[in-house]
Order: structure tokens, then C-alpha cells, then sequence
């Protein structure tokens, strides 16, 4: 079942790296350095600096297929949800200059906000650690199927959530949503009676010269920008410009652009107290006891090991920086390709390099191997990888290759990832609605019910299954 971008994916025959750098007396980033130019059809630049030097600044691939424009340490990319780091830093300014607190509701700061729930009992701080319990604008039928020209503003994004139900109970649950920043974008507006990009761009990208970092018109030329490319929809093992798939503009919740060095430059002034105070910068950059997402922050490594930063990932996106504050590395990786065709590989061994081995890094890189094995050899020699084997595979990564088989239009291979999920994971009701999927795409109903049904036994709340079967039986 299809859940996330996650397990969108692309393919690309291109394979192309330039600027190649020889790091300096630093075993672990030659060793990244050497594994990025080993990975085929990455595309992105990366910086990696230690101690406030940058060791290692490359770029790989194309910014434009079509005319083989390729990729440079300068090039813009879109970053995604990265911009929510900006926008905590402008609320946090603001709280340092006691115009707002983390308990201020937004009823206070924007008293005619339609829902009376979300004014009377929405603060700043679950706006900032996403649980407001908002609906999911971004999600909602009429932002996906109407032209993302209508939302250019902040202000036309409003009518998709402000009049809506409330997903959950303020501060009830975590539930990441574009809107919580959206509307700390309009709070910032309201407070400062200046618009939220020219606030951004005077107290963030001005400081710290972040002089190509903009919520530029992505519907509009960019100097030096990269496309981004996910696979087709409509023609199997096709690459597909993302225009239509993604917002036309930035905005406080991300979907702007920037380089390498700008966001070197922004990690750098936030580790060094130059946008907030060390009061302030130091609660942002405090894992949270529960989960990992804190104020505008995300901290993706393991429980304890001092890595924060935010990362963002869209069609065609790939976008993070990453403070490593125990080992004092600072990394920035930036891909115009989905997450899962170079962007996670190489975020990964960049952690594990540095960091050394977690579970969740020896899960990953052990899927890609029985990935590879099933790939180059068949599903009895994957199978036998993965009984031999006391690591764990990752639900989530085979699940997400064999989505990325079913988008390039090849089932038999789609069918055996998911055989292998299912292997694994015998009791996931997700692993046989995706098999059922598969065996669906490929034209055998009888199987495709039948796994339909196995998932509904496991998960008998699972609609989709319920659906799908309804639907084939009266076929």
C-alpha cells in the first residue's frame, strides 16, 4: 500500500561527476568521497567541513537532463522542508525580543483564525514540534488536483485548512504537517507587519550572506537551478520533470532553494549563537525525550548521538544539513532526485562513516544487499541471505524498491521484493496489501485477492484491501 514519498523513486542511465577535490589528512571523508563516486546516477552536490574547514565539496550528475547541464558546487536545488529551519529561527528571534513566548496562543496573535479549537488552544510550541493536531493541507484532494499556481501566497493556502476539522486533539500526537509552519509563517507576518520572505531574507539569509537562498518562483527562471526528476507516471521507466507535482513557490513550511555553501553558512551562525542567543540555540539543538523531531529541528541519528539539523523530501528532492556535534562535522547534501535513488544511500554511510554502525544503519545497508542479491542472482539466493542473516531487513526500504519496480513497469520483479517483505515480515499486513498490489498490476486477480484478503485478516480496518477486493471481484 503507498503511503509516503518515501517510496517514490527514479532511473537514470547518467551517471557523471565533476570537481573532484582531494580531501585533506581525513580518512573518513576520502572514504565518503570514494563511495559517492562509486554511487551510479547520484545526482546532487555534497560539503562535508570539520572543525569550521570544509574537507570535501563536490558535485555529481545532471541539473538538466535534457541538455546535459551538469551539476556544479554552486548549483541551486530545491531543499524542501529544510525552510522550516529558517522559520523556527525567525519565531525564536522573535521570542528572544519577548514578542511572543512558547506558551503565546495564536487566538492572541490572530484573533479572527476561523477554527475556535485552534485559537483557543493552540501555542506557538506545538505549532513548532508539530503536534497541533491540524489537518494536513498539503494531503487535502483540492491542493493535489488543482494547478499550484492558485497557491503562491501564504494567504491562498489558508482556505485549505483554517475552516477544516481538526485532525487530532491539540497536543495530543506528533503528526509532521506542512500547515504547523504555514502558520507560524502567518504569525511571524502578524507580529513583525512584514511580509515572512522579506523577514527571512533581513534577519537570516542577511546575516549570515546566504546570497543564493530564496522562496524563489520555481515556475520562473532560477539562475543556476536544477530540475528535478522523478519516474513517470505515464510512460514506465521514464524520467519526469516534477512542475506540476510541487508548490510553485516557497514558503515558511520549505520549497526554496539554496546551495551547498549557503546552508554551510546557516548551520555554521546557528551552531555559533549568530541568529539566536546560546539560551535559544542550545533548546533547539536539546533532543527531545520522546521522539525526534523538537523545535524546527530534527535529530535523525541515533538516541543520544548529538546529530541535529533538518532535512527535507519531495518528488524529485533530496535535501539536508547536518551538525555531527560530538565528532565536529558539519554535512550538507543536496540531490534533485527522489530520496531513494542516491540521496539515502548516501546520507547513511556519511552517518556511519562518521558515526560509526546503529541497527537502523546495518538494516538499511543489509535491504540493499538482499536487494542486490535477489537482482543479480534470484529470489531463492535473496531468501537465503536474509534466513542467514541476524541483522533485520527494512519493512520500509524493500517495500519502497518494490514500489520503485511497479512505477517502472517491471511486476515480476515488484512481486519478489514484495515475497521477501513478506518472508520477513509475516505478519504485516502492509507487505501483502503491496504483494497483492503487484500480482494486481501484473494481471493475476486470483493472487491479488487472495494477498488482499491475507492483509485484511491481519488488519481488518485496512479500507484499501477491503476496496481492492470488492473491485476485482466485480471485475
Amino acid at each position: 500500500m503507498k503511503k509516503a514519498i518515501y517510496i517514490l523513486t527514479i532511473f537514470s542511465v547518467f551517471s557523471c561527476k565533476q570537481e573532484k577535490n582531494t580531501p585533506h589528512q581525513d580518512k573518513k571523508v576520502t572514504e565518503i568521497s570514494h563511495y559517492l563516486d562509486s554511487l551510479e546516477g547520484f545526482s546532487g552536490t555534497v560539503l562535508i567541513a570539520k572543525n569550521d574547514s570544509i574537507l570535501l565539496k563536490k558535485a555529481y550528475g545532471f541539473a538538466h537532463l535534457g541538455h546535459k547541464v551538469k551539476n556544479n558546487t554552486t548549483t541551486k536545488f530545491s531543499y524542501a522542508s529544510i525552510g522550516k529551519s529558517f522559520t523556527a529561527i525567525a519565531i525564536f528571534q522573535l521570542i528572544q525580543d519577548g514578542k511572543l513566548s512558547l506558551d503565546t496562543p495564536i487566538g492572541k496573535i490572530l484573533p479572527n483564525y476561523p477554527n475556535k479549537i485552534a485559537r483557543d488552544s493552540l501555542t506557538i510550541e506545538m505549532l513548532l514540534s508539530h503536534r497541533s493536531g491540524l489537518p494536513n493541507y498539503f494531503r487535502s484532494e483540492k491542493y493535489i488536483n488543482t494547478s499550484k499556481e492558485q497557491f503562491r501566497t501564504i494567504a491562498s493556502i489558508a482556505p485549505l485548512y483554517e475552516n477544516q476539522p481538526m485532525e487530532s486533539k491539540p497536543n495530543e500526537q506528533f503528526s509532521y504537517r506542512n500547515t504547523n509552519y504555514i502558520l507560524l509563517g502567518r504569525i511571524i507576518e502578524a507580529v513583525t507587519k512584514t511580509p515572512y520572505n522579506e523577514y527571512i531574507k533581513e534577519h537570516i539569509f542577511s546575516v549570515t550572506q546566504m546570497e543564493n537562498t530564496g522562496n524563489f518562483d520555481a515556475d520562473h527562471s532560477i539562475e543556476n537551478a536544477a530540475e528535478n526528476y522523478t519516474l513517470s507516471d505515464v510512460y514506465p521507466n521514464k524520467l519526469q520533470k516534477t512542475f506540476f507535482m510541487s508548490a510553485v513557490k516557497g514558503s515558511p513550511a520549505g520549497g526554496g532553494y539554496s546551495n551547498v555553501d549557503d546552508l554551510y553558512k546557516f548551520a555554521t551562525a546557528f551552531k555559533n549563537n549568530q541568529l539566536i542567543n546560546s539560551k535559544y540555540t542550545t533548546l533547539m539543538k536539546t533532543e527531545p525525550s520522546n521522539g525526534s523531531y523538537g523545535y524546527g529541528m530534527q535529530f535523525a541519528g541515533a538516541k543520544g548521538s548529538g546529530i541535529y539539523g533538518h532535512s527535507g523530501g519531495h518528488f524529485g528532492v533530496g535535501a539536508e544539513w547536518r551538525v555531527f556535534e560530538k565528532q565536529n562535522y558539519t554535512v550538507v547534501l543536496l540531490t534533485n532526485k527522489d530520496l531513494d535513488q542516491g540521496f539515502l544511500d548516501a546520507r547513511f554511510f556519511i552517518e556511519k562513516t562518521i558515526t560509526g554502525p546503529t541497527p537502523k544503519l546495518d538494516s538499511y545497508f543489509f535491504t540493499k544487499k538482499v536487494i542486490k542479491a535477489y537482482l543479480e542472482n534470484d529470489i531463492a539466493y535473496a531468501e537465503k541471505v536474509i534466513t542467514n542473516s541476524k541483522i533485520e531487513l527494512s519493512e520500509l526500504d524493500i517495500n519502497a524498491k518494490g514500489y520503485e519496480m511497479i512505477k517502472r513497469g517491471f511486476y515480476k520483479k515488484a512481486i519478489d521484493l514484495f515475497e521477501l517483505e513478506v518472508l520477513a515480515f509475516p505478519t504485516s499486513y502492509d507487505a501483502f496489501d503491496s504483494l497483492g498490489e503487484a500480482y494486481m498490476m501484473s494481471g493475476d486477480i486470483k493472487k491479488s485477492i487472495e494477498n488482499y484478503k491475507k492483509s485484511l485478516e491481519l488488519n481488518p480496518e485496512n479500507t484499501n484491501a477491503k476496496e481492492k477486493i470488492k473491485e476485482l471481484m466485480n471485475s
